[in-house]
């Protein structure tokens, strides 16, 4: 793509090139947001939008990994205006939608039939040349009723229009449209952030940014919160294995401190946080809570099975289920290895996903065999006995 982008913006400067991606493309299409970026600026002037969205064009244009990018203002469409004198036509017996279907057959064709083929019908339209059709100058020439040339009839003026015009909730606007390569959506978007924060919009101008980066932040702030309702289901849990609130809240201090872990390897192997590694932070959740569970059920058995004190208990349980955390973790991070690395067709898009889980898990086993059982004889006492 970037090959090709720079020949074509060699050899045509002013054309404007879209490049695609089939399969993101249709979901992007179904999802209502064709391009990463787009910034959507609404007012009731169009000229002071259009004013607007080319003063923004040089800056967004320098912005690192913005590709193809196209401020919304639609080039201009070159048009013939023909007004038709009433008075004239009416004293040929004619009225102004009869000039305008001659005009229309001549420059557009009528139907005239059609030729068959061997295998196909082929429709036949007839119209004048191109030298008519093309020269305002020869069009005026053209006969009408008889003899009567068109230019007697009507007055032609010329002018220029909008190509399209959009309109979002009734509202006019002009879309900023551009392509993401090289960086991640959010680096790209917390500088176009910046530009449009040093270039505010003049008044009688509303700003808004959709495309991918509105449905990311949806997509956020809906796995927040279910990343909440993770940790309050999780919790409920372990509340009433342990018929207790301190324990599970215990284990669950521990899971930000793993997401620490994710968030630096997503850092080092330079992975987006994107919504496939928010949905790896949320797994770490319950693999975490797993291993949690797996060393105070095992205390709380040996402090109600032979009596003990919390701290001779908890030492044991470290010391005998240290091999099934350390064999359940391992076969969890060997199992994502592959998606980790990119093996295997699809595998880039659940790549951010294994590498949170595995940079979660990797911080969070040495914190659940040290930091639980360190916080629970803070908090309980080291002679703590089960009643």
């Amino acid at each position: 793509m970037d090959g090709v982008r720079d020949e074509v913006n060699a050899a045509v400067p002013r054309l404007r090139i879209e490049f695609v991606q089939i399969l993101s493309d249709v979901v992007n299409d179904l999802a209502g947001n064709p391009k990463p970026v787009e910034i959507k600026l609404f007012g009731e002037r169009l000229d002071s939008l259009e004013a607007y969205a080319r003063r923004l064009e040089p800056g967004l244009d320098s912005v690192a990994g913005l590709e193809d990018l196209y401020n919304g203002v639609s080039e201009p469409s070159p048009e013939l205006l023909m007004r038709v004198n009433e008075a004239e036509t009416g004293r040929l017996g004619l009225t102004p939608q009869d000039v305008g279907a001659v005009v229309s057959s001549a420059l557009l064709g009528a139907a005239a039939g059609e030729i068959r083929t061997e295998d196909r019908p082929v429709a036949v339209r007839v119209r004048a040349p191109d030298s008519v059709r093309f020269d305002p100058l020869r069009l005026r020439a053209l006969p009408v009723a008889g003899s009567t040339p068109l230019g007697s009839l009507a007055t032609f003026t010329t002018a220029e229009s909008r190509m399209n015009l959009d309109r979002e909730n009734q509202q006019q606007m002009i879309a900023i449209t551009a392509d993401v390569s090289g960086r991640s959506l959010g680096g790209v978007m917390n500088d176009v952030r910046r530009l449009l924060a040093a270039q505010p919009p003049p008044p009688g101008i509303r700003l808004a940014l959709g495309g991918l980066y509105e449905s990311q932040q949806e997509a956020f702030r809906a796995l927040a919160l279910v990343l909440f309702l993770a940790a309050v289901s999780v919790c409920a849990v372990m509340v009433i294995q342990f018929e207790s609130f301190v324990e599970p809240l215990v284990v669950l201090l521990v899971a930000p401190v793993s997401f620490v872990g994710a968030l630096v390897l997503l850092l080092i192997t330079g992975t987006a946080l994107n919504v496939a590694s928010f949905m790896g932070l949320i797994l770490l959740v319950g693999l975490i809570v797993k291993n949690g569970i797996i060393l105070l059920d095992f205390t709380r058995l040996r402090m109600r099975d032979e009596g003990v004190a919390l701290a001779v208990a908890i030492r044991e349980a470290a010391r005998v289920r240290l091999r099934p955390i350390l064999m359940t973790t391992l076969c969890t991070l060997f199992g994502l290895l592959p998606l980790a690395l990119g093996i295997g067709a699809g595998s880039e898009l659940q790549r951010p996903l294994a590498l949170a889980v595995i940079g979660g898990l990797v911080l969070s086993t040495p914190i659940t065999l040290f930091a639980v059982p360190t916080l629970l004889v803070a908090i309980r006492g080291a002679d703590f006995r089960l009643p």
